[in-house]
């Protein structure tokens, strides 16, 4: 991965609604993001000795939400079956309107090109690379060996970029949106109906 071709890549416009599952006991903060900065996820290295940035994962539908937070088992690819995880709990999703100015779609071949990798890279095992080398310090400060989060780190810190698009890594023929919810400029905003009041609300 050539993360210097970030500096470059394309930024577009996104608007349109984006789905959150959420089990039960986040329901009174739905897009918090604060415990992200020390929670590694595919995109960020943080951990709690350590924290890095807050970002927000979203999902083009309820489908793929309810997968990448292991509320399904099985494969939602053509011809394959999935059943609900019975150790998951409930789960509930909401639908998340995006307005957003500066985002990199990596769903493009053309930005993927510009950072020399691939969908199988930024879909891959990244925590593969803890289990082989669980020494090797991880986090903010001390930064990462996994691609992916390298990449999101190097996104995250480009002035002008609120977030990326790429392939689910548990539905690789559909998407995600990650957001870094600190970063959203002048006239960009989040709207969620609150699950628990029926109310609007608009972050910022």
């Amino acid at each position: 991965m050539n993360l210097a071709g970030c500096a470059t890549l394309a930024r577009r416009s996104l608007r349109g609604t984006w789905i959150r599952a959420l089990h039960p006991r986040f329901l009174a903060n739905p897009l918090g993001t604060a415990h992200t900065r020390t929670h590694a996820t595919r995109f960020n290295p943080g951990t709690t000795a350590d924290p890095a940035f807050e970002i927000l994962y979203l999902a083009e539908d309820a489908t793929v939400a309810l997968f990448e937070v292991q509320a399904l088992l099985g494969s939602a690819y053509p011809g394959a079956a999935f059943v609900p995880n019975p150790a998951g709990g409930p789960w509930t999703w909401i639908g998340v309107q995006v307005k957003l100015q500066k985002v990199v779609d990596f769903t493009r071949r053309a930005s993927r090109a510009r950072v020399r990798t691939s969908v199988q890279e930024l879909t891959g095992d990244w925590r593969g690379y803890a289990l082989r080398n669980p020494t090797r310090p991880r986090g903010g400060r001390s930064g990462s060996d996994v691609p992916t989060q390298l990449l999101g780190r190097r996104l995250e810190r480009l002035r002008d970029v609120e977030g990326f698009v790429c392939y689910s890594a548990r539905v690789a023929t559909r998407r995600n949106l990650m957001i870094f919810p600190r970063k959203l400029l002048p006239g960009s905003r989040l709207r969620y109906r609150d699950p628990t009041t029926g109310t609007w609300l608009t972050v910022p």
